[in-house]
């Protein structure tokens, strides 16, 4: 191994390390119940929270699409490539249906069903970038391990809600230690000939969806006919998609 390919995963591992100690020596991070409550609670056709409800449909189109996608590459690819591709678009199509009945009745309960498959597409992307840019053996390692990760992160702060001790930390790191650590690769591992350009507007629409869900009752008053958690959900739509198109583009 040279001392630019070690110097790169030493940084990495650095990064990993700090925000773990950090995470671990903050305090506990209860579900904030105020979460529940957006602001557009409009029902149509029978259905409570209407906009927020249908506006999932698109992660259920682009997961179906992917998972397509994964089947046609089965005998193409390695199995921990496979598995990765499998696993993200199996959360996606998830996500669509599972935060789709968590907008229907919003509880922490049903919040289990949306924030599940939401970690399985974090952490198998993660991986693929790992896999594609840093080391492929590395990349697998770290998929198995983050899934199984991701899984109990969910589990436990569940558990830890009903004992009225609530604890997201470690779903809160699975979450964005990615989106710290993938333009961190992106800069230590540049690769034209990858699909850096589609990442980083995956990020862009990432981050205009945060945004969004922040400024939820102001979009929503603003706009009044949708509200800041809807668009959300378009614009982390279109995120998958630029998703979607990178594994398209890697597999063919």
């Amino acid at each position: 191994m040279t001392w630019k390919r070690s110097y790169r995963i030493l940084v990495l591992i650095a990064v990993f390390i700090i925000t773990a100690i950090v995470m671990s020596f903050a305090d506990p991070i209860a579900q904030d119940l105020a979460y529940h409550d957006f602001s557009d609670c409009r029902s149509f056709f029978g259905i409570p929270h209407f906009m927020d409800v249908i506006s999932n449909v698109p992660f259920v189109i682009i997961g179906f699409l992917g998972l397509r996608l994964a089947s046609r590459s089965f005998k193409k690819e390695t199995m921990p490539s496979f598995l990765m591709v499998f696993t993200l678009f199996i959360g996606v199509f998830f996500t669509g249906i599972g935060s789709a009945y968590y907008h229907y009745e919003p509880t922490n309960f049903t919040l289990i069903f949306d924030r599940l498959p939401m970690t399985l597409v974090f952490t198998a992307l993660f991986a693929t970038v790992i896999y594609d840019y840093v080391d492929r053996r590395v990349g697998a390692i770290v998929f198995y391990s983050l899934f199984v990760v991701g899984v109990y992160s969910i589990i436990y702060w569940y558990y830890t809600e009903i004992i009225g001790a609530g604890d997201l930390r470690l779903y809160a790191f699975v979450q964005f230690f990615p989106v710290v650590a993938v333009p961190l690769i992106l800069v230590l591992y540049k690769n034209s000939q990858l699909y850096t350009k589609q990442l980083i507007y995956a990020f862009l629409a990432y981050f205009v969806a945060k945004l969004c869900e922040h400024f939820d009752t102001q979009i929503f008053e603003i706009l009044t006919v949708v509200s800041g958690h809807t668009i959300k959900h378009l614009f982390s739509a279109l995120a998958i998609w630029f998703i979607y198109k990178i594994y398209k583009l890697r597999l063919h």
